[in-house]
């Protein structure tokens, strides 16, 4: 079997062409010491196996953040075979500068030109015969999003070829190949002189006479000469390879962006599209939630009356109430809501939303591009905070790692549409969420107060928009019904069975006495208290232990809760210690400072917000 590692440069196509080689079987797992996670999918071509190993996106080989020195690492220390170098064929004279970087490493080499479409969209034509000619490479054209060109760069993988060395200038050139003789490795030799890697001591003063020569030369730090070769270099090649034929015609996406990124409209547009998404959820979610919940109540009736003893009658009861909400009652909503977000992912609209609210983001403290993670936040908190790690500064990570447990994630929102959309209509939800909203923003902007620091303006790129591909999407939906599946719900029904025991043994009343003080001061039921516990491990469980506890069917909360008792229960659940995952990798991540820190905030803000509105109400 022969590995092969994927790289690109962000929005290149990347992860397009990894999902159409790999299907949906594919493995994830860390980084070693990180927690970067690393894409594997194993394929067979004919009589070849190859396991294809998606490196994360990086627009360079000079680290500016863990995952890109994630990749570095991997590049240097792993064993591989080939490298597939994805480039974005609008962008080429770009993308080429990571491209000859990695020829530095002398790996067989395979490049692909993907994203066609949108290069000739642009009026770009690439002589992809001259292009491999100069490479020394196999060249294969793609539109990933659309599975063309895929069976081509699978099968070019057998004549994956060392690629041409490009010299820098005369002077740079002798100046890194003799110290790449003395190290072994040009690649290595660059980074020396780059100081991405730590040198042998033995070899110190070479590159601090090399660094002083360029500096000496060109008036720059010798990585800043380097980078400019190499700049110089792509724009060069691109020049040989590239036809550029301009258009007068105002292309699509100008014209779309001229609403949709418009000072005024735009935001109009965004709230929009929020609603859409919402709205969507709930419609779709309602309607799989009358066809699934009907005939596993019946199931379950037909079951629990089929039990004689009481205890395991309970118990049995309480299992059947996890089966019905996990798959009749939580499943049919997230199931929309993710969907819908991988599409408006897929399509370019996320990165425009992220240009929209910079201004707003700013207002609250928090960088532009902080908006990426909390948009990720309403599909899963855990990759949110993850996804912190773009932002530049330590101030930015730790105030987004505060907020984000507050943004409505899938499993939120699975009991928001549940509770008050379902309960009590679909406004009311939009209602709870622009809510939410501000609550976030005010939040953000008394601790920005607590610590101000300016953060440095945001240069983010808008990438173009592209066709979405329904056949991504829905794999990307799998992966996440899957997890659910296999984690989620055999935890809900795990609950589920362990609060049938607490309540046939009576153990129960005794948790609900811990929590009755705060069960009284929101004037909630007392029963709920036990629920919060279950909360913290997966944020479905609040709904299906609320019915449990309250001895009634999901379907039938509000005849035992009032609307007061629905707004108060879901806000404090929105609100309070996010699920058990995501204080680990908020721990792991940021430390049990920060976790201290989040915890007692979102107590303190769910407590407040909960009583507030118990008492006004």
């Amino acid at each position: 079997m022969k590995k092969v590692v994927l790289l690109g440069q962000p929005n290149c196509g990347k992860s397009s062409f990894f999902s159409q080689i790999s299907g949906i079987k594919v493995q994830t797992s860390n980084f070693p010491g990180t927690t970067v996670k690393l894409s594997r999918a194993k394929v067979k071509f004919y009589s070849q196996e190859y396991e294809f190993i998606d490196l994360p996106g990086t627009y360079s080989l000079f680290p500016t953040d863990e995952a890109e020195e994630a990749t570095l690492n991997f590049l240097i220390n792993e064993d591989y075979d080939i490298i597939v170098n994805v480039i974005d064929a609008s962008l080429i004279w770009r993308s080429l500068e990571l491209t000859l970087e990695l020829t530095e490493l002398e790996k067989p080499m395979v490049i692909i030109l993907n994203m066609m479409d949108e290069a000739e969209r642009k009026g770009i034509k690439i002589n992809i015969e001259k292009l491999s000619e100069i490479l020394g490479v196999p060249v294969v054209s793609a539109i990933a999003i659309h599975g063309k060109g895929i069976f081509e760069a699978v099968r070019s993988l057998k004549y994956a070829r060392i690629p041409n060395k490009i010299p820098f200038t005369k002077h740079i050139e002798e100046a890194v190949s003799l110290l790449g003789e003395k190290v072994g490795n040009r690649f290595l030799a660059i980074k020396y002189i780059e100081e991405v890697l730590p040198p042998k001591k033995e070899i110190v003063k070479d590159i601090r006479k090399i660094q002083e020569e360029f500096t000496r030369l060109h008036g720059l730090p010798a990585y800043e000469v380097i980078s400019a070769e190499r700049h110089h270099l792509s724009m060069k090649i691109a020049e040989q390879v590239t036809e550029r034929k301009f258009s007068k015609k105002i292309s699509f996406d100008e014209k779309l962006d001229r609403f949709l990124l418009h000072p005024v409209f735009g935001y109009f547009f965004l709230v929009l599209s929020f609603v859409l998404i919402f709205a969507t959820a709930f419609f779709i979610g309602s309607l799989l939630e009358d066809l699934m919940v009907t005939p596993l109540e019946n199931l379950s009736e037909l079951l629990v009356s089929s039990i004689s003893s009481p205890f395991l009658k309970e118990i049995a009861s309480s299992t059947m109430d996890g089966i019905t909400g996990g798959l009749g009652i939580v499943l049919p909503y997230f199931i929309p809501l993710v969907f819908l977000l991988s599409l408006f992912e897929e399509i370019g609209y996320l990165s425009r939303i992220a240009f929209l609210t910079d201004a707003l983001m700013h207002k609250i403290g928090l960088h532009g591009k902080a908006i990426v993670p909390f948009l990720l936040g309403y599909g899963c908190t855990v990759p949110a905070l993850m996804s912190t790690r773009i932002l530049e500064n330590k101030r930015d990570r730790v105030l987004s790692a505060l907020l984000i447990p507050f943004v409505p994630c899938s499993a939120r929102t699975a009991v928001i549409l549940a509770m008050v959309g379902y309960f009590l209509g679909f406004w009311y939800a939009i209602a709870f969420y622009f809510a939410n909203i501000i609550v976030i923003a005010i939040v953000g902007k008394l601790l920005s107060i607590l610590k101000k620091e300016p953060s440095p303006e945001l240069i983010l790129e808008v990438p173009t928009y592209k066709i979405p591909s329904l056949k991504i999407t829905f794999k990307k939906l799998l992966f996440q019904i899957e997890e659910f599946v296999f984690y989620a719900w055999p935890i809900l029904i795990a609950g589920s069975i362990f609060l049938g025991i607490l309540e046939a043994t009576g153990i129960n009343y005794y948790t609900n006495i811990i929590f009755a003080p705060l069960m009284k001061a929101l004037s909630l039921p007392p029963n709920l208290g036990i629920t919060l516990v279950f909360g913290f491990l997966r944020k479905e469980l609040t709904l299906v232990m609320a019915a449990g506890a309250l001895g009634v069917e999901v379907t039938r909360l509000h005849t035992v809760l009032s609307v007061k008792q629905i707004l108060v229960f879901t806000t404090f659940v929105t609100f309070y210690i996010p699920c058990l995952s995501s204080v680990a990798t908020q721990w792991r991540e940021f430390g049990a400072k920060v976790v201290g820190m989040s915890i007692v905030l979102s107590m303190s803000v769910a407590f407040l917000l909960s009583f507030l509105l118990s008492v006004i109400i």
